[in-house]
C-alpha cells in the first residue's frame, strides 16, 4: 500500500502448468497434456502466451486500478481442487 501513491502496482500471476519447450522432454509429455485436456475446464494445458497475456494487461493502463492482485492463469483448473 505504501508504493499507491507512487504510482506503483504490484501485483503476481500465478501461473498453471505451462506447456513449454522444458515440457517436450518430459517422458510423459502426452499424459500431461491429455490430463489438461481433461480435467482442465477450458480443456487445454496454460501456454506461455496466456501468461503473457496477463502481463501485458496488467502492464497497460487499463490495468490502473488493480493493485496487490494475484492473478491465477490455469484455465479454470484450480477452481475444481
Amino acid at each position: 500500500m505504501e508504493l499507491a501513491p507512487k504510482n506503483i502496482a504490484v501485483n503476481a500471476v500465478s501461473g498453471g502448468a505451462v506447456d513449454t519447450d522444458a515440457l517436450k522432454h518430459f517422458p510423459n509429455r502426452e499424459a500431461l497434456l491429455e490430463d489438461a485436456r481433461n480435467r482442465t475446464p477450458a480443456g487445454r494445458m496454460v501456454e506461455a502466451d496466456d501468461i503473457v497475456n496477463v502481463i501485458m494487461f496488467l502492464l497497460s493502463d487499463e490495468a490502473s486500478m488493480i493493485r496487490g492482485q494475484t492473478i491465477v492463469v490455469d484455465g479454470g483448473r484450480s477452481l475444481l481442487i
